[in-house]
């Protein structure tokens, strides 16, 4: 790639933006641990530059179990309780609740419950917060959170969450319906759950993920070197990274395809849930580990095309792919399976294919791109900022939801 200007639009907040220059103080009621880089990562670390957030990482959907993944989180969880509330970067603060996890623990409830609003009240009281935005991940934040005294309380829904496996889904789903109601207002990153949404509260609005461009945009620098464990790798090089779970990847559809195109690298970079055994018939697919986010574009820049291999199901009809917009600006060509979000928002630059043979015919189609089309389509990615989708939603929560 040619080294290109890396002059960015939108990557600091609007001086014409909705929002007042009153500094919020935010609650942040996540569904995921701190850390993790996805979108509540990227909203609340934006966020703090409007004002004050308390990062409250998530509570878990589900009870652990044995596995070493499970253990390891309760393991870090424990850490960070003890280290108590931590300011990570100027104005954002993290909170790693302590709640009792098992299922049929007498009282679970109702000790969590007291837990939950001595750590948050507590917290509260030492960042001196007062009547905060409260923006909430999941719906099995909602027992927790009723005695919050909130300027507004915004529901952000991002998956199905009923579908997730090893949940209880029934309750998942009569928390969802009544949080839906209970909230100010809602924003969802898909149109499936934007239209379910809509028919449960009227303030509800349509809030695609954004994207880090500066980040990944950086592949067009020649600073910016190709990750060397990635060119030991006969090409062409596919790559996916992202959480490498049976949730979400197709790991029969991946095993088909490396069949197909023995000679073609098939790369998978992030925290894996399979099993170490899943791939190991298959020589040509090729497990990187988990990687730094912002060593991320290095993976890119040596890869060839990035796809989104998804599994069919509820939890992945109601996505939007959040690599979708980082594997363009980073230029990679995409191929993914059906998922409408893909097919709504960015139909110039994904693929799609529902079997192996179908998806290897799209790879080859994309191996043909040039640099000007790939290139083209990076820069378009300017317009999806996560500084610009802020910009939205403080806007909106300024100006289209009614004042309490």
């Amino acid at each position: 790639m040619k080294q290109q200007t890396l002059f960015i639009k939108g990557e600091s907040m609007s001086k014409n933006s909705n929002q007042s220059n009153k500094q919020e103080d935010i609650l942040f009621f996540s569904s995921d641990d701190w850390g993790w880089k996805t979108s509540k990562y990227q909203l609340s670390t934006r966020l703090a530059q409007q004002g004050k957030v308390l990062f409250v990482s998530s509570i878990g959907f589900r009870a652990p179990t044995a596995s070493s993944e499970d253990l390891g989180r309760i393991w870090r969880k424990l850490k960070n309780f003890v280290q108590g509330t931590k300011e990570v970067q100027p104005n954002l603060h993290v909170l790693t609740p302590l709640v009792i996890p098992f299922q049929n623990f007498p009282m679970k409830d109702k000790i969590n419950h007291l837990i939950l609003k001595m750590q948050i009240t507590v917290a509260m009281k030492q960042l001196k917060m007062k009547k905060p935005l409260m923006f909430v991940f999941s719906q099995n934040w909602l027992p927790y959170i009723k005695h919050i005294d909130r300027k507004k309380c915004i529901y952000y829904v991002v998956d199905d969450q009923s579908s997730f496996k090893g949940l209880n889904a029934e309750q998942f789903k009569a928390w969802d319906q009544e949080m839906s109601q209970y909230a100010d207002g809602i924003f969802c990153t898909a149109k499936s759950l934007f239209d379910n949404k809509k028919a449960l509260n009227q303030n509800t609005f349509y809030m695609p993920h954004g994207v880090d461009f500066n980040n990944f945009y950086s592949t067009w620098s020649d600073t910016t070197p190709a990750a060397a464990s990635m060119l030991k790798l006969p090409q062409p090089r596919i790559l996916f990274f992202g959480h490498i779970s049976h949730d979400w990847v197709d790991a029969e559809l991946l095993k088909k395809c490396a069949a197909l195109k023995p000679d073609w690298s098939w790369v998978l970079v992030g925290r894996n849930s399979m099993s170490d055994n899943e791939f190991a018939q298959h020589a040509n697919i090729h497990y990187l580990g988990e990687q730094e986010f912002t060593d991320l574009p290095q993976f890119c820049k040596a890869a060839d095309v990035g796809i989104i291999p998804f599994v069919q199901t509820p939890l992945t009809y109601n996505c939007n792919p959040l690599k979708l917009p980082e594997y363009v600006a980073a230029g990679l060509p995409v191929v993914s399976t059906p998922i409408p979000s893909v097919s709504e928002l960015y139909p110039e630059d994904a693929a799609i294919a529902a079997t192996p043979e179908e998806f290897v015919m799209r790879c080859e189609e994309a191996l043909k791109k040039t640099n000007e089309q790939k290139h083209m389509r990076a820069l378009a990615m300017q317009e999806h900022t996560w500084e610009m989708r802020v910009d939205k939603i403080l806007g909106h929560i300024e100006n289209d939801l009614p004042s309490k």
